[in-house]
């Protein structure tokens, strides 16, 4: 009779923890369901910027380089898009990966753009100053970071920017007593958005 309870209970014990593993499996399928269906509604509802953007892409821009890395050196990059949200991007199998959302569908040729203008950045003018922050350039500014395969890294800071002339202040990697005009692709890069760069 004993050894009958025991295996009732144990029975019940197993039913109750079935029933738990379903209703969590469940409520991840949701999550992720509704995670997928806001990215979705984001891509929907947000007006695209890629078109002003490639106006410029095959606009000569003045001045001389500073940066002028390889495009396929780069082994990952990050960037603060337009909207401010930082992005972290990843080569595998010589394909670029959005790091936060793997399941995200990035659109390569996108991609490859960034990287045309954050690897080759020219500047028309030189400043020396002892306070990068009026020109808008401190630790918190937007930046781009760009890593190759031996972890050597480039940090591009960006300070204001001239709407009327399509001009930029940047410095690099943190060093804010030289800050650096550009009058092109920096400027132009700054305008994407998470959503331009999604299939």
């Amino acid at each position: 009779m004993h050894k009958i309870n025991n295996s009732k209970a144990i029975k019940i014990v197993i039913i109750i923890v079935a029933v738990i593993l379903l209703g969590l499996l469940l409520v991840v399928a949701i999550k992720r369901n509704n995670e997928q269906e806001n990215v979705d509604s984001t891509i929907d509802t947000v007006e695209t910027s890629t078109d002003t953007v490639d106006e410029f892409a095959d606009t000569e821009e003045e001045g001389e380089y500073i940066l002028l890395i390889p495009r396929d050196d780069v082994y990952s990059f990050s960037m603060t898009d337009a909207q401010g949200i930082i992005l972290n991007f990843q080569k595998q199998d010589d394909k670029w990966v959005y790091v936060d959302n793997e399941s995200v569908d990035i659109n390569q040729d996108e991609i490859n753009s960034v990287l045309d203008y954050i690897t080759g950045i020219k500047f028309t003018e030189v400043i020396n100053t002892d306070d990068g922050s009026e020109y808008g350039l401190d630790q918190d500014s937007p930046m781009f970071v760009i890593t190759d395969a031996n972890d050597n890294s480039v940090i591009i800071s960006v300070g204001y920017m001239d709407d009327e002339v399509g001009m930029v202040y940047y410095a690099l990697n943190y060093d804010f007593t030289h800050i650096y005009v550009n009058k092109g692709n920096l400027y132009n890069v700054c305008a994407y958005k998470i959503q331009d760069l999604i299939e």
